[in-house]
């Protein structure tokens, strides 16, 4: 059974991941653990009074985030009825990216699912500053990461971003290679610059690509920067109706720039896709 973990703080946002979560895996029982890290109230609360007073406010957050849970799970069979998901709610005071952390090492989480934004998340940033912190303290685990906005279809179409500076071999991209092959998608993979930039080694790391994903249907796209490369990547996404984008985070990816990247120039408001981040390790 394929176990996930969703963090929540009981935001529409991590309701929308939690939903999505169910959706992309409906054909399969999950074992699905709902974590609330109510560590920041604690800070907030217990920091001008005494010990005893302390415990007390950390009794009465264990038992509201309880309550909020049970309402969480009760509202999800609902919604996902047709599929028998096992649910488990775990409500700690420590920090969410320890957690969480100690989670996929002591119980084999398949995948962790955030939403990409909280309760006081900024209109103006792609991925909420949470979110980028578990993204960069994750280990060993994949995270998908949902926005409120989007609708859940089926990943049809998944777009594959890389700078080519290095090659992944499918063993490290089983995320994106299962459900490639759950949905019989196809895979984008998708370079921010021309081919013909492209120096010796990253066109070393293409023909190992191409080598390796023969079996599936596969493009690849050469695009145009146009202002920076969030809103290029996104770009694509849209006109090219993508469902799904994935990316690898190392410390040295540019993801770490792509998140920091404004993308409140974005033509309206549109819907980003959800985004499967899979962390390796240099």
């Amino acid at each position: 059974m394929k176990k996930i973990l969703v963090p929540t703080d009981f935001s529409k946002n991590a309701y929308a991941a939690l939903f999505y979560a169910t959706k992309l895996f409906s054909d399969e029982a999950l074992q699905i653990t709902i974590l609330h890290s109510f560590g920041e109230e604690v800070g907030k609360l217990t920091s001008r009074v005494d010990i005893g007073r302390s415990e007390n406010i950390i009794e009465k957050l264990y038992r509201q985030s309880d309550e909020d849970g049970q309402q969480l799970v009760h509202q999800i069979k609902l919604d996902s009825s047709k599929v028998a998901h096992k649910f488990e709610v775990i409500s700690t005071p420590a920090t969410l990216s320890k957690t969480i952390n100690k989670l996929v090492s002591t119980e084999g989480i398949d995948l962790v699912v955030m939403g990409s934004k909280g309760r006081t998340g900024a209109e103006d940033v792609l991925v909420g500053s949470t979110t980028v912190k578990i993204t960069k303290s994750l280990e060993g685990c994949p995270l998908l990461i949902v926005p409120r906005e989007v609708d859940y279809v089926i990943p049809t179409n998944i777009a594959f971003a890389t700078d080519f500076n290095d090659f992944y071999q499918l063993s490290k991209l089983r995320p994106i290679v299962r459900l490639v092959r759950q949905y019989n998608s196809n895979l984008h993979v998708v370079h921010v610059g021309a081919e013909g930039d492209l120096n010796v080694l990253q066109q070393q790391n293409l023909e190992h690509y191409k080598n390796d994903l023969t079996e599936y249907d596969t493009e690849f796209h050469f695009i145009p920067k146009k202002d920076n490369i969030s809103k290029t990547l996104h770009n694509f996404i849209d006109g090219r109706n993508m469902d799904l984008l994935a990316l690898v985070y190392h410390k040295h990816a540019f993801l770490k720039k792509l998140f920091r990247e404004p993308v409140v120039s974005r033509v309206g408001k549109h819907t980003h896709v959800p985004t499967l981040v899979i962390p390796i390790k240099n």
